[in-house]
């Protein structure tokens, strides 16, 4: 937050937040005593959602950088419409594009520069690797660049089907 020029008592009262917290449990019915909240952010805290945004911003301009260079690409869409290199929602994240090796290395390295300086971490093995007209042994290689497991459409993404007949579906 200081990297994007966030103001020290802004930054201050963040910290304050993050590391004041404190929970208990409910154990049949009768909350325990309350312990400090030692490893940061917790799924449904009201603050996960606006630092996510911060933390992503990040990566976003990383990436719109690498691509404004052409050292990854991402895919144009039809009539006029913008390039897609990747899509952030809740906490997963999206890359699209048309990869080659060179691309997937960049990739690769702008994950790892993220990791670094967000202390965030990529869980790779919950990640995938699809690809459209590759090669299999292709996509093998280039998901152990990333060192995430390669997958096969359909996949099913936040509860929608991805790359299934839809019009078969319906029938």
């Amino acid at each position: 937050m200081e990297q994007m020029s966030f103001g020290n008592k802004w930054r201050k009262w963040i910290f304050g937040c993050l590391s004041s917290a404190r929970a208990s449990v409910l154990v049949n019915g009768t909350p325990s005593d309350e312990f400090p909240i030692t490893r940061g952010v917790r799924q449904g805290d009201p603050l996960s959602p606006f630092l996510f945004i911060i933390a992503m911003e990040w990566l976003h301009v990383a990436i719109q950088g690498a691509s404004g260079r052409s050292l990854i690409h991402g895919v144009k869409l039809p009539n006029n419409g913008p390039t897609i290199s990747h899509l952030l929602y809740a906490d997963d994240t999206i890359f699209s594009g048309m990869w080659d090796l060179e691309s997937i290395q960049n990739l690769s390295r702008i994950l790892k520069c993220f990791e670094i300086s967000s202390g965030l971490k990529i869980n790779f093995h919950k990640s995938r690797l699809f690809g459209i007209n590759v090669f299999d042994y292709e996509l093998q290689s280039m998901a152990q660049v990333l060192g995430c497991l390669k997958s096969s459409f359909p996949f099913i993404y936040l509860g929608v089907p991805m790359g299934a007949n839809m019009a078969l579906k319906n029938k």
